[in-house]
């Protein structure tokens, strides 16, 4: 559910002249009096662009049934292998060539059964999906061709069979592969991009009437990139928990794992660092005025690990922490930093790199027995050039050295730190939502993010909104209101084209003890960021029992806490001595 700010008269007319849009376009191909190819001549004829085209191999063009279980529509499934640059001023050494695997699906058109749409089956739109971790495979399209819509996946140009993880970012020489880097980075998905518009036109007859953006993690990354550098390319993205900043999280991913063994010599214990997070929710749950084990803003918590230290008493809690891993674990919450004053008092932290995990996420995921191969990926093949690099050599003073040298390398071309002034001023709309409990990407990236978006809150929300959910875990899943990306999805699309301005979601959260036979349903507002949910009276567990507010100054002051040291940002990096 999803509440929406009432229209004005004139965005009423507009509304209006857009719905009536498509039915005028609908004629167009029957008008031009375009015969439309079927899914099997979309592959053979030349004039599609497809066949006999030199850059374009491994070309299958098949319809693909529906299925009862999982129940899908049928649709027309293009996969084939794109080819467009190659050689060393492309990026690749000689003999290389850029390979992007690329994947179209396309509602049935007229002439192969398809009825009831702009044109045959289809909606008269593309929803684009994005990736996740190094990608490396095509995905499947059915969540959008399900609805309609011309859905399309790319592999980014590599794969994950032949160059597992980042290992595609490395030359066997030991040099840079900086054109699968660009293709992993932005090339892969402007290819996915126009290769779903000029087949949806060969297909149907006609360009799309809008075309949307969906992705989570690595896709939120390439939904910025996409508004960042081709601002006139979609009308709406929407881009969950998103992996921009890559050049600065990904390393801070390994930075649990790098005190661990520098403090400790070995990884806490699952049970003793899933005890620390309940405890911390425990502590934190009524800082938001109701009690519920849900942490409304992590950044508020305060929490410190050493109130989890085991006293040797009788009232020591299960799987209590030493002494010593209490401050492991409060240096895994604040995140790489090269001093602090004391753990909690951010205000007073020198040389912020980045952000930690919050109170209450789970830290196994990050300091967990093996560290994350994404990071590992990342100091092996990208920052250090070398396979057989043992990141346990990494300290917490080396780190940042570290940190630095992945920034000068690789935030021109994937740090996803540009403006997204061009796409405002060309109209498109764009969601952004992130899970608060994320154990991968550290949300308060997404808060910083947001809040360095040029312009005012309002200036900012007439496009680009906020939504942070309690205690959702890396796109989904977690203790608290579901993240549900179809219905942000559709909230974009209303605010896309009838210009509906989605002010917070309403998420549902089953709250029935394990093995009930009948669910038992929480539902709680996500109010646009920077508003907060406010306890109003009466019962809990209903979102009409809440309201939204806005806190500016208060969170004027968690801003400030939590801004970066300039030295380990874009623009200001310089090597060090640490």
């Amino acid at each position: 559910m999803i509440r929406f700010r009432p229209m004005s008269p004139r965005r009423l007319c507009l509304a209006a002249l857009a719905a009536a849009l498509p039915a005028t376009l609908t004629l167009t191909p029957t008008m031009a009096g375009a015969q439309p190819p079927t899914c099997a001549e979309l592959g053979t004829d030349p004039a599609h662009g497809l066949a006999g085209n030199p850059k374009i191999t491994n070309l299958t063009v098949q319809i693909v049934p529906p299925t009862i279980t999982p129940t899908n529509a049928a649709y027309c499934q293009v996969d084939f292998t794109f080819s467009g640059k190659s050689g060393p001023y492309a990026g690749y050494l000689p003999g290389q060539s850029e390979q992007v695997r690329i994947r179209v699906g396309l509602p049935p058109n007229s002439r192969d059964g398809g009825s009831g749409g702009v044109a045959g089956d289809w909606n008269g739109k593309n929803r684009d999906l994005g990736g996740g971790g190094y990608v490396g495979n095509v995905g499947n399209v059915t969540s959008s061709t399900n609805r309609g819509y011309v859905g399309t996946s790319t592999d980014t140009g590599h794969n994950s069979a032949v160059t597992p993880g980042g290992s595609f970012a490395l030359n066997p020489d030991g040099t840079l592969n900086w054109g699968l880097i660009r293709d992993f980075a932005r090339d892969g998905i402007r290819q996915q991009y126009l290769w779903g518009v000029r087949l949806a036109k060969a297909y149907y007859g006609m360009d799309p009437l809008r075309k949307y953006w969906m992705g989570c993690s690595t896709g939120g990354r390439q939904g910025h990139y996409q508004a960042q550098n081709f601002p006139d390319a979609y009308d709406g993205i929407l881009a969950g928990a998103p992996a921009f900043n890559w050049d600065r999280f990904i390393p801070a991913e390994l930075w649990p794992q790098i005190v661990m063994n520098q403090e400790l010599g070995a990884p806490i214990s699952g049970a003793k660092l899933t005890s620390v997070s309940n405890a911390a929710i425990a502590a934190c749950d009524a800082i938001d005025g109701v009690t519920d084990s849900i942490v409304e803003d992590p950044r508020r918590c305060r929490y410190d690990a050493r109130s989890f230290v085991c006293t040797g008493g009788p009232d020591d809690p299960a799987n209590c922490l030493t002494g010593a891993e209490a401050e492991v674990v409060n240096k895994i919450w604040d995140g790489p930093v090269t001093t602090s004053a004391g753990h909690g008092d951010r205000h007073h932290d020198s040389g912020r790199a980045w952000y930690g995990l919050e109170h209450g996420a789970p830290l196994n995921a990050l300091a967990g027995g093996t560290p994350f191969s994404i990071a590992v990926d990342h100091y092996r093949y990208w920052i250090k050039q070398d396979p057989g690099f043992d990141w346990k050599t990494v300290t917490e003073q080396s780190f940042f050295g570290d940190f630095v040298e992945s920034i000068e390398k690789f935030n021109q071309v994937i740090g996803t730190d540009d403006s997204l002034e061009r796409f405002r001023r060309a109209g498109g709309k764009m969601i952004v939502y992130h899970g608060l409990f994320d154990q991968l990407i550290m949300p308060r990236g997404t808060y910083n993010y947001y809040n360095g978006v040029k312009g005012s809150t309002h200036q900012k929300q007439a496009f680009y909104r906020f939504f942070p959910y309690p205690n959702a875990f890396h796109c989904g899943g977690g203790t608290g209101p579901q993240i549900d990306a179809e219905e942000l999805f559709s909230a974009l699309v209303e605010w896309v084209e009838n210009g509906v301005e989605p002010d917070y979601i309403v998420a549902t959260q089953n709250i029935s003890a394990p093995g009930s036979p009948a669910g038992t349903f929480r539902t709680r507002k996500i109010c646009k960021y920077p508003d907060v949910q406010v306890y109003l009276g009466g019962d809990i567990n209903d979102h009409n029992s809440f309201g939204c507010q806005v806190r500016h100054e208060d969170d004027r002051e968690l801003v400030e806490q939590d801004e970066l040291d300039e030295r380990f940002g874009p623009g200001h990096v310089i090597h060090r001595h640490w």
